[in-house]
């Protein structure tokens, strides 16, 4: 089995599916982590020593070594995926037809940034109705309804281990978003505390009309009615230290 994400940036995959990829390349699958662009338009503070392409380049081989993963980079220029649709689609088109992945995990269509929804849409397109596509959560999960749900407790550990291999992106702010959106998505799958859930959809094709079978060992079907953690109780009013 093939499993490849298309992601617009390094590190991408990290934050948003790498608890998926580790429970898929437990399963035996090809993970095939594919970068659209470089992430050479990141914030961060630049080395003098290197473009932040190589830096950036360097550490997510380091995250996709810990799949055993190989990275396909399309070499599209950081921030500027949307005048640039048709060459991606091209490309995205060639690079599906010569890997033939089994699944293919993309960046939801609604997504906050603008090459991450570009992306989104030519994977889409490219992939047709000849490969099945899941989306993956949003950050922080805003305005992301998923289907399924990926148990990644076996492999929280891990998924941070990698998202700290982006060490030029100072990838705390991460860590921090991606563990807080796992609890959140498995208190709503489960109603229990303590359960880490990475949330995928999937919106059937003529062609893939059910995947059930394509997603990994731990994958649940979001449950008719989702739990939702209750509202905190508002504090009482502190007492004056004049009341009688």
């Amino acid at each position: 089995m093939k499993v490849m994400f298309v992601g617009a940036h390094p590190d991408d995959a990290e934050i948003y599916a790498f608890g998926t990829m580790f429970a898929y390349a437990e399963r035996g699958a090809e993970i095939v982590l594919v970068l659209a662009t470089a992430g050479e338009g990141g914030l961060t503070a630049r080395s003098k020593h290197q473009p932040l392409a190589q830096t950036r380049r360097a550490e997510a081989e380091q995250a996709a070594a810990m799949l055993l993963a190989r990275i396909v980079a399309l070499g599209l220029p950081d921030g500027a995926l949307p005048p640039l649709r048709m060459p991606l689609l091209r490309r995205l088109i060639e690079l599906f037809a010569d890997e033939k992945p089994d699944v293919i995990l993309t960046h939801c269509p609604n997504d906050y940034h603008p090459d991450h929804r570009v992306l989104s849409g030519a994977v889409a397109l490219a992939a047709a109705d000849h490969f099945p596509v899941f989306f993956v959560d949003n950050m922080k999960g805003r305005n992301f309804k998923p289907t399924h749900y990926v148990n990644i407790k076996d492999y929280q550990a891990q998924k941070m281990l990698a998202l700290r291999q982006h060490q030029s992106q100072k990838p705390r702010r991460y860590v921090l978003a991606a563990t807080a959106l796992a609890e959140e998505r498995g208190f709503e799958a489960t109603g229990k505390q303590g359960a880490l859930m990475e949330g995928l959809r999937f919106d059937p094709t003529p062609a893939f009309k059910t995947a059930d079978q394509l997603f990994p060992r731990g994958t649940i079907s979001a449950p008719p009615v989702l739990y939702h953690r209750p509202d905190p109780a508002p504090e009482s009013a502190p007492i004056s230290a004049c009341a009688t």
